[in-house]
């Protein structure tokens, strides 16, 4: 189980990606920018999982699950609680 602890501070995300592993999960968070319905960019973290052994680059993108959350402490938070839902998916409720 992933703890807050283990993904780095919002700043960190402005410049880069955080990749992991839960046991077969893999994941990442990043930051990404999209438009919005109005047309408008919105700045939006990204979490992606799969399931292992590939990295990100090396795994088919119909195998990558992704999930968008606020570009925000608040975001990050949400985003731990999936890739912990999404880890005992993976990994039979282990942990």
């Amino acid at each position: 189980m992933l703890k807050r602890m283990q993904l780095f501070p919002l700043n960190f995300y402005k410049k880069a990606k955080f990749n992991g592993s839960m046991g077969k999960m893999n994941f990442r968070l990043g930051k990404e920018e999209k438009e919005s319905e109005d047309g408008e960019k919105e700045t939006v973290l990204l979490g992606t999982v799969w399931e292992g052994p590939y990295n990100y680059d090396n795994t088919p993108e119909e195998k990558k699950e992704t999930k968008e959350f606020a570009f925000a402490e608040e975001g990050i938070c949400e985003a731990l609680d999936w890739f912990n839902e999404k880890g005992k998916e993976y990994n039979g409720n282990i942990g």
